[in-house]
Formats: C-alpha cells, structure tokens, sequence
C-alpha cells in the first residue's frame, strides 16, 4: 500500500496496542559498506541460499523538535509484509565496524502500526513496558515519522554459525546503498566469516561508519514511502526501483 503523503485511509488502532513479550539487551552488530550492487550481488552469490528474504519499511520516530535524537535515542517502526516491529535503541556505541546498542524490541500489530505512520495513531507507549521511559521524554508532545528508509534483505546462515544478512537501503531523496551485517557475541569472528565470502567475491568490503537512521537523517528528501506489501525477494516496490 503507497502512502502518497496526500491521502489518509482509515486504519482500526488501539492506543493500548498489544505486544508480544519486549526483548531487551545488548545487540552487537558488525556492519562493513558494499561499493556498488554488483558487488553487493556477487558477495549474495557465493553465500549459501537464503533462508529466507525481508522487505522492510523502517520509519523514524521523533517529535517537531527532534526531541529523541537530541538525546541519543532512535525510536523505530519496522513494518514488512507480514509482521511489525517496534524498537528503542540508546546509549549506542561503535568501533570499527562493530556497533553496539541497548535495545529494547516488541512486535507489535501490523494494522496498529500502519496506523500510527499513516493515520498518526500513535501507541500509548506509556502502557508498553520498556517503553516508559520514552514515554515521560515525550509528554504532551506529537510523535511522529521523521524520516525513513526501505531495505530488501537476503537472510544467509554460514556453517560457521554466522548468519549474514544482505542489504540494499533506499532512502527519501532517491540514494541507495548497499551493505552486510551480522549479529553475533562474537565480533571478530563475524569479520572474519564476512571477509572469508568477500575474498571469495573478489570484493573489498569497508567498516560501515554510520546506522540507516543516520544515513536517513543525510538523505532526507521528499519521497514518500511505501508500506511493503507480497513477496519480500521480490524488486522494491513501484516508485523506489534502481532505474540504473
């Protein structure tokens, strides 16, 4: 479904949305930037078969005066085409190509969250536990989407018991990159499986210096975005396709 930015279907929302149980703790990522597509499809080719592929619409919560990025924290909607997520993360960290994040996750219903980045029906996150504390940040200020980006992801699990996520992000004023990730306890190890298959590739991968919030925050523009819908191994939805 195209949210033009014009136009407001209606969409049934429960401010006292319910959840699944919140998942809270340390996530550990190491993220390494891919030059082009064609790297980013050569690198996807010598890893085993996804195990599966995500389209992901991830819109950036905060209020008029940026009152959340000022402090640190990223507040998130992620919606694909079958589920929906809700995610804080703060007191964020990186080094080299590993970032570090406190977060706190909980999915949430899809229809209750295209309602909030559509309609502006926003959660009572006050009611949401590990929420709290956004909640009394935000009082009696409006929370909305800020800003977005839309990745199409290939999920890959190594035998080294690494899993590689592959990614192709665009953003509001048309640019798309291109990275990998992988989330382990691990870091070195994760380099060293994510360097492995790039050798293999014959690519060079570098550290990633900046999270898709970031990056958003350095490609606003005006495009609207696009709530995925069908088959995530699909192309990008209609309007957001590399022409290229």
């Amino acid at each position: 479904m195209d949210n033009s930015g014009s136009s407001k279907p209606s969409h049934d929302s429960d401010k006292s949305v319910p959840q699944s149980p919140v998942a809270f703790g340390i996530e550990c990522e190491v993220k390494l930037e891919v030059a082009s597509k064609s790297d980013l499809l050569g690198y996807l080719a010598v890893l085993p078969r996804p195990r599966r592929w995500g389209m992901q619409l991830n819109c950036y919560l905060d209020t008029p005066g940026a009152e959340l990025r000022s402090a640190g924290i990223s507040l998130r909607v992620r919606i694909t085409p079958d589920h929906a997520r809700l995610t804080l993360k703060q007191k964020r960290g990186r080094q080299g190509a590993t970032f570090r994040t406190e977060e706190t996750e909980v999915q949430v219903p899809r229809p209750s969250a295209i309602a909030w980045v559509v309609d502006g029906k926003a959660f009572d996150l006050a009611k949401m536990p590990g929420f709290e504390g956004v909640a009394g940040r935000v009082a009696g200020m409006t929370l909305g989407v800020v800003n977005w980006s839309l990745t199409r992801r290939a999920i890959c699990d190594t035998e080294e018991g690494v899993t590689i996520e592959v990614d192709e992000t665009v953003f509001p004023d048309g640019h798309r990159d291109f990275e990998i990730e992988a989330e382990d306890l691990d870091p070195d190890k994760a380099m060293r499986v994510m360097t492995a298959f790039a050798v293999m590739a014959n690519i060079t991968l570098k550290p990633q210096t900046r999270t898709k919030h970031a990056r958003a925050d350095a490609h606003k523009g005006e495009t609207p975005f696009v709530i995925p819908e069908g088959d995530p191994s699909g192309a990008m939805p209609c309007g957001l396709e590399d022409d290229r």
